[in-house]
């Protein structure tokens, strides 16, 4: 499903009142909402859904054959989905 299928699908749920591009702003919004959340530090947890967290990735020490030397990766930050755990 991508963004416009999204948007289209959430318009058919709710009120037809709100329109689609109403529906994608309030979406944008959101997301920007997670991201800021996100790259200050904090986790953003959605009851039922899942997390989203920020996960360091530590750089690497990789031989390069065109290069014929080793060289260091840098380190970086991603997002991860962390699945909700089900009880058994």
């Amino acid at each position: 499903m991508n963004k416009r299928e999204l948007i289209r699908a959430i318009s058919q749920e709710i009120d037809q009142s709100i329109s689609q591009d109403r529906i994608a702003i309030i979406l944008d919004t959101a997301v920007n909402v997670v991201k800021r959340t996100l790259n200050a530090g904090e986790p953003v947890k959605w009851a039922g859904f899942g997390s989203f967290v920020m996960k360091g990735i530590p750089s690497k020490r990789l031989y390069s054959p065109s290069l014929k030397k080793y060289i260091v990766t840098r380190g970086m930050r991603k997002i991860v989905f962390v699945e909700p755990r089900r009880r058994k």
